[in-house]
């Protein structure tokens, strides 16, 4: 959102006296900014999006790579012992 100060002064200077409107004007303009500022600080961008993602996707595959591991092994194991039992 865009702020004109001279629309702003302008609108107060038909009220009140000339540095009162200045000042108010200025103050406005100041406040609107350090808002603005505040939210592009706040808001994700794409690449902060992009990152999260693929935080997400190298968790994921971390995650599946260890379970895929882990019934290997227990599948590795139950076929030994059948295998052991039935050679026996």
């Amino acid at each position: 959102m865009s702020v004109d100060t001279l629309k702003i002064y302008e609108i107060l200077n038909s009220n009140l006296p000339e540095e009162q409107a200045k000042t108010i004007a200025k103050a406005i303009n100041t406040a609107i900014e350090a808002d603005t500022e505040n939210k592009k600080e706040l808001l994700a961008t794409k690449v902060d999006l992009a990152n999260a993602k693929t935080e997400i996707i190298t968790t994921i595959l971390k995650w599946m790579f260890i379970f895929w591991l882990s019934q290997i092994g227990v599948i590795s194991g139950i076929i030994f012992a059948m295998l052991k039992l039935y050679f026996k």
